[in-house]
């Protein structure tokens, strides 16, 4: 689902530039790989938390006894099928209600005791949530939000189409296969992927100094120029492994 499965046909790409989203500068994109995304750090601190929607990951959310958590939908969503595996020990409402960027749906779950976990399915008109849920002791995630990455970037891309050369390509061949090996530097990328000519890395906007970048050639690394668009770094060329490097700091990132 997403951008990439819900667009017919060809849509535009911007050849040399995209704009900047901070949207999306949260964390890595999740990978094509299933995998199981956790709020349990927001709810330990019983804070807002916002996953990077992927269609393959299901989302951990820990709720609270006596205490609703709110789960907002993207704008414009609308919901076609809520399914919960414990329809009695757990409660689940629906509304719409309104945003800056037009309505959206939110739905509201609460567990009736501690210690109950189940798992809650949302379908959409354009994808589905698979969620698990945990009714936890004295924490739990209040509101639950996602950042829709394929989407801000589709938006970007066809703002753009003004301001640069455009080449035709189909939306479904961006890859965002990319994996990078720690994530506890300030200048990883947020979101990585290539058009098959083009590789964009998707900055943090608040970046203080730029990496410099290289391309594994066997033992070797190679040197190579990037162009800096907002908070892109645009590479022109695709490629298996590459390294940014800030003084001693180094990520390594892999095209899978």
């Amino acid at each position: 689902m997403g951008v990439c499965k819900t667009l017919i046909g060809v849509a535009l790409i911007c050849s040399v530039a995209l704009g900047s989203n901070e949207n999306f500068l949260k964390e890595i994109s999740p990978s094509a790989n299933a995998i199981i995304v956790s709020g349990i750090k927001e709810a330990k601190a019983n804070i807002q938390t916002e996953f990077v929607y992927n269609e393959n990951s299901m989302y951990t959310i820990y709720c609270r006894v006596n205490y609703l958590t709110t789960i907002f939908l993207q704008p414009g969503e609308e919901v076609t099928y809520v399914a919960g595996g414990d329809t009695a020990r757990w409660s689940k409402a629906s509304a719409v209600t309104g945003s800056s960027e037009g309505q959206r749906t939110v739905i509201y779950i609460k567990p009736f005791s501690l210690g109950l976990k189940t798992n809650l399915v949302i379908n959409t008109n354009k994808r589905t949530y698979n969620i698990n849920l945990y009714s936890a002791k004295e924490w739990y995630n209040p509101v639950v939000k996602w950042l829709y990455p394929q989407d801000d970037i589709m938006k970007n891309i066809v703002k753009t189409q003004s301001e640069e050369e455009m080449t035709l390509t189909d939306p479904r061949n961006l890859n965002y296969k990319y994996s990078v090996n720690t994530k506890k530097y300030s200048f990883v990328p947020s979101v990585i992927f290539d058009d098959g000519k083009k590789t964009f890395l998707v900055m943090n906007s608040n970046l203080q100094e730029l990496p410099s970048f290289y391309i594994r050639d066997g033992k070797k690394l190679l040197l190579v120029n990037y162009r800096v668009k907002g908070n892109y770094l645009i590479v022109d060329r695709t490629f298996k492994e590459g390294v940014l490097r800030v003084g001693e700091k180094e990520i390594t990132i892999r095209r899978r």
